[in-house]
């Protein structure tokens, strides 16, 4: 009798993991920047304006580095089986001989 195939849609959580994963490390480089002007905002000054200005700047130059810290943590998580949906089975012998 033939392994029925099952759906196993690693490659998309993999995209969803990282974009998140990129998303946190740049919130993470920007958030000094961010909290020192949030303290320093005149009183009727627009937030959204100014806080798009600050995000901007304080990113400038560090996407390169947001985005290999994404990579390098979404290589840790995946290696240590922490993700849901990525971790391995028992019994799944294709990827146990790749540690």
């Amino acid at each position: 009798m033939a392994q029925e195939a099952k759906f196993e849609p690693r490659f998309t959580l993999v995209i969803v993991y990282f974009f998140v994963s990129f998303m946190v490390w740049g919130l993470l480089l920007a958030a000094p920047e961010m909290l020192e002007a949030w303290g320093e905002l005149p009183p009727n000054a627009d937030p959204a304006e100014a806080g798009r200005e600050v995000v901007r700047d304080a990113l400038r130059g560090r996407m390169f580095t947001a985005g290999l810290a994404a990579v390098v943590s979404m290589g840790a998580l995946i290696w240590l089986d922490v993700l849901p949906g990525l971790r391995r089975k028992p019994g799944d012998e294709s990827r146990a001989s790749s540690r």
